[in-house]
């Protein structure tokens, strides 16, 4: 008698980008806030090559104040929080989910965004399939949030994949020795993923469906 193949182990998402369509509204929060701070907006026309850089060479490029990012990271949570309601989920992610649920062990979001936005958000779209969210209070800091969630649920580095669209969720990845998959729908391209050599390179949401840990 044939038994059924076990069931992959552990799957852990970026948010913003990833899971929940915000990139169009962070260019314009960005925006919004770069009088107060004092850096260069984003010109719509410089988004496209924009992608190509990574969250360090795009500060640099906009000439963001290294010692005000913390306070721009969090004004900028504060006013996507009360503009929740306008983010939709990244066109196809509503079906996709349902079947990793089934498929993977764990379910789980690591993100820089705030956890109460994170499950409002979920809650408010039926994509609350997740066992856990984790956040991080800085751009920087997800391989020791990655190795955290490893500790809390006894696991290998080789039973984790973790999805995101930045090249910072692709070199937390590798800092942290877990297989990374970099999605082109969000905000870098494919260049800056590949800085990082993450194990996959997926070009829309039905591809997460091929991820193996």
């Amino acid at each position: 008698m044939s038994s059924q193949p076990p069931a992959d182990i552990c799957l852990i998402f970026d948010f913003d980008g990833t899971v929940a369509s915000t990139l169009d509204l962070g260019w314009e929060i960005f925006n919004e806030l770069a009088p107060k701070y004092g850096y260069l907006p984003v010109k719509e026309a410089d988004r496209d090559k924009l992608r190509d850089l990574t969250t360090s060479q795009f500060i640099k490029h906009q000439q963001v104040p290294r010692l005000k990012v913390p306070a721009i990271l969090k004004e900028g949570k504060r006013l996507l929080a009360a503009r929740m309601d306008e983010i939709r989920p990244i066109d196809g992610m509503d079906a996709v989910l349902p079947a990793l649920r089934k498929r993977w062990t764990v379910l789980g979001i690591l993100t820089s965004n705030d956890k109460v936005n994170v499950r409002a958000f979920l809650k408010m779209h039926g994509l609350d399939f997740f066992d856990f969210v984790s956040t991080v209070p800085k751009l920087s800091g997800k391989a020791k949030s990655l190795k955290a969630i490893l500790r809390t649920f006894t696991l290998e580095a080789v039973d984790v994949v973790f999805v995101g669209d930045e090249a910072r969720d692709m070199k937390a990845a590798r800092k942290a020795d877990i297989p990374g998959a970099g999605v082109l729908w969000g905000a870098n391209s494919k260049k800056a993923l590949k800085l990082y050599e993450p194990k996959w390179i997926l070009e829309r949401p039905a591809d997460l469906l091929d991820l193996k840990a």
